[in-house]
């Protein structure tokens, strides 16, 4: 078995709270080419971003596993200009999915009923007169989270509900059922290893305190909580005519 996933802390958790026993091949892409590795890939499960699901239907999808976050703890930080005070534009950077691109459109318009333009920035310079989005790991490089706001609370907060940011999908039925076999409740898990994994992975003493005590921010199980707030984010992309119908999820 292996296991595709973006190359993020919170994979990394996920990952490395596995009994080592169980622990698939890990193959680690960008979160944009993790569902694309998914489809050529036998035997295989992956972390997706959570709306690679309105381009691929066709997905099954752990009824269990699912990575939500709400509050501070978030795999994506704003940051906001010095003198763009009117937020005319954002720019993507980092480890971008389908998720920042189009929940960025949307949730302003509905928070604050304005549309900045959206902008892609592959370069690894900040300029502090511009406004970001900043996807993934970068967000830990140099602490700089501390001056971020979280774009899961945006989202959590609006929503009311957890911000399910990625969904555990594989094309074969069976492969989501051993897992669901070898792995169960992974929060549990998570807790009693976090620690040591924090440890492991050697961000940073004040990364590892926040992470650690914001731990009850995020969530691998995909609860009735989770679940509705899946929902509501598919709801919110059909009210704003991103996807033309509501479907159902394939749940295994």
């Amino acid at each position: 078995m292996k296991l595709i996933a973006p190359n993020n802390i919170f994979s990394t958790i996920f990952y490395l709270s596995l009994p080592e026993k169980n622990r698939p091949e890990l193959i680690l892409k960008e979160s944009s080419l993790v569902t694309q590795e998914l489809l050529m890939t036998k035997d295989a499960l992956a972390i997706i971003p959570s709306l690679d699901l309105i381009n691929h239907k066709d997905l099954l999808v752990s009824s269990k596993i699912a990575f939500s976050y709400s509050g501070l703890l978030s795999n994506a930080y704003l940051y906001y200009s010095k003198s763009d005070q009117e937020f005319k534009s954002l720019l993507l950077k980092g480890d971008v999915s389908s998720n920042e691109v189009i929940l960025s459109k949307i949730i302003f318009k509905e928070i604050y009923n304005i549309e900045p333009k959206i902008g892609l920035d592959v370069s690894e310079n900040f300029d502090e007169n511009k406004n970001y989005l900043l996807t993934g790991n970068l967000n830990w490089r140099n602490e700089k989270f501390k001056i971020g706001n979280s774009f899961s609370e945006y989202i959590s907060d609006f929503l009311e509900y957890p911000y399910v940011n990625y969904l555990v999908a594989s094309r074969d039925e069976e492969i989501i059922n051993k897992f669901h076999l070898q792995n169960e409740d992974f929060n549990k898990t998570i807790i009693e290893k976090l620690s040591k994994i924090l440890e492991k992975i050697n961000l940073g003493d004040e990364i590892n305190d926040f992470i650690y005590s914001n731990q009850f921010l995020m969530d691998f199980n995909f609860n009735v909580d989770q679940i509705e707030g899946y929902n509501q984010l598919i709801r919110l992309l059909y009210y704003h005519q991103i996807i033309d119908d509501l479907f159902d999820v394939k749940f295994v």
